[in-house]
C-alpha cells in the first residue's frame, strides 16, 4: 500500500478549511492544518520532513499569505505550494509564480481541480 502523503492546509475560512480537509482525506491525503501565519509557522517547522505539498491561503488574519510563501520556500524550495485567493491580481500571481509557487487558484475553485494538482504534485517521480 502507498504511503499517505501530508498536506499542509493553511486556511482561515473554517467551512472551507473544513471541506478541504474532507476532500482531500478522502481521496487518500493525510492533512495537517493551520488558521494563521504563526499556526501555519509551527505546524511546518514541526513537519518538515514529512511534507509532500502546502496549500496556502493569502488572506490570513495575522500576516499576509506571500511572506508566509516566500519563508516556507527559503526553507524548503522543492515543496511544492498551491496558493488560494480571493483576489485575481495577474502581477501578483506572476510574482508568486516566480518565487516558485506551484499552482495558483482564485476563489471559489474547482475543489477536484484542486485534489488533481495535489495528486499530480505529490506523485512520486
Amino acid at each position: 500500500m502507498l504511503e499517505k502523503k501530508n498536506i499542509l492546509i493553511v486556511e482561515d475560512d473554517h467551512d472551507l478549511l473544513w471541506l478541504l480537509k474532507k476532500i482531500l482525506s478522502m481521496n487518500g491525503f493525510n492533512i495537517l492544518q493551520a488558521v494563521t501565519a504563526e499556526e501555519a509557522d509551527q505546524v511546518f517547522t514541526q513537519n518538515l520532513k514529512i511534507l509532500d505539498a502546502i496549500i496556502l491561503d493569502l488572506s490570513l488574519p495575522d500576516e499576509h499569505g506571500k511572506t508566509v510563501c516566500k519563508k516556507i520556500l527559503d526553507r524548503l524550495p522543492e515543496i511544492p505550494v498551491i496558493i488560494t485567493t480571493g483576489f485575481e491580481e495577474s502581477t501578483q500571481q506572476a510574482e508568486l509564480e516566480n518565487m516558485g509557487v506551484s499552482a495558483y487558484l482564485i476563489k471559489p475553485f474547482d475543489i477536484m481541480k484542486l485534489v488533481k494538482i495535489v495528486s499530480d504534485l505529490t506523485r512520486p517521480a
